[in-house]
């Protein structure tokens, strides 16, 4: 089934978690960089799916052994997430975005999609 929401609400809706942890004044580049932890967390299950593998989420978590312990526990907590309440959503996260308007942040960005495994039909042309 292909979802009917903008990828940029999802990916926001599923990020919550860490999102809410920034400071009420963080910056531009401090959600950059919470987005960019999301989005790869999100991508990783999503890329697996398409591969029938856990190659990709194996790779990241062993990645961040090297970091803080706080960085790798945030992310196996996102990875569950993907899988438990948005298992359905098989888009992965292109470009994105993060650009300043009336001093709020908005986030913005393009959906990618193994078009092999999108069923087609339910298509309407």
């Amino acid at each position: 089934m292909i979802p009917n929401t903008k990828i940029s609400h999802t990916i926001l809706e599923f990020g919550k978690p860490i999102i809410f942890q920034l400071p009420d004044s963080h910056s531009k580049e401090e959600f950059e960089a919470a987005i960019s932890i999301v989005i790869a967390a999100w991508n990783v299950v999503v890329i697996d799916a398409w591969n029938k593998t856990d190659k990709f989420e194996r790779k990241l978590l062993e990645t961040l052994k090297e970091g803080p312990k706080q960085a790798e526990i945030e992310v196996k907590r996102l990875i569950k997430r993907k899988k438990t309440k948005f298992p359905t959503d098989l888009r992965a996260v292109g470009n994105h975005w993060v650009r300043e308007q009336d001093g709020e942040y908005i986030f913005g960005c393009e959906a990618r999609g193994n078009v092999e495994n999108f069923p087609a039909n339910e298509t309407k042309h």
